[in-house]
């Protein structure tokens, strides 16, 4: 199972990346519907802050919360990876 960099896909969406960490990206996205639901709503959230007010349709406390999955999400890897579970 593929593990997926959060801020690489935040420099993905402001097309930021090389091909290959896009290829990384797609890999990501295709081992799972997870994967590619997650992908597709942080897309989501990540073109909408770049969209003047009166065009943003997701509301702001939607992005707290997806804000919060993220840095909950960061926050198990980095426990795993230091053996802290």
């Amino acid at each position: 199972m593929l593990k997926i960099d959060y801020i690489l896909l935040a420099r993905h969406f402001r097309e930021e990346t090389s091909e290959d960490e896009n290829t990384k990206i797609i890999s990501w996205r295709e081992e799972s519907i997870i994967n590619s639901l997650t992908y597709k709503r942080l897309q989501g959230v990540s073109t909408t802050e770049r969209l003047p007010i009166e065009q943003q349709q997701i509301t702001k406390e939607e992005t707290k919360v997806w804000k919060k999955i993220i840095t909950k999400i960061l926050e198990e890897e980095e426990e795993s990876v230091h053996g802290e579970r």
